[in-house]
């Protein structure tokens, strides 16, 4: 859970941006495609300072303009299959606006401890906090 100091239609953000906060630094984020509706998906690639490429994907389930969004998020390899060895995550994120300031609260499930245990060693929440921190500094 994270407030920021933004209305709502600030924080919700639209793809111009999206990249600018998505990838935690120093990788960078490029959007190869994407089809933001119910039923739709994202294919990114977030850039590393060596030039690794790690793409990703995210196939976007339901989406409540400014109030909420759930969304299965993996990564692929290049022809666009979902990558073995790497757990898939399902995000359900809300957004409450309190007037000039929107707390969003995002949830991430996986299908299993073992899952959840992987994506916690590669550092998911740390590069999660670093995200956000960036999204914050873009709202200022």
């Amino acid at each position: 859970m994270r407030t920021f100091d933004a209305p709502v239609e600030k924080v919700w953000s639209d793809p111009a941006i999206l990249c600018q906060w998505w990838a935690p630094q120093p990788y960078t984020c490029k959007i190869d495609e994407m089809d933001f509706k119910e039923g739709g998906y994202w294919i990114y690639n977030m850039v590393g300072p060596e030039g690794d490429v790690h793409r990703g994907r995210m196939d976007y389930l339901k989406i409540e303009q400014h109030k909420r969004l759930e969304a299965e998020d993996y990564f692929v390899d290049e022809d666009g299959n979902a990558s073995t060895g790497i757990p898939p995550m399902q995000m359900s994120v809300k957004f409450d606006s309190n007037g000039s300031s929107t707390t969003v609260t995002s949830i991430t499930t996986f299908a299993s401890a073992e899952a959840l245990k992987q994506m916690a060693e590669m550092g998911m929440a740390e590069g999660w906090e670093l995200a956000c921190n960036q999204l914050e500094a873009l709202l200022v």
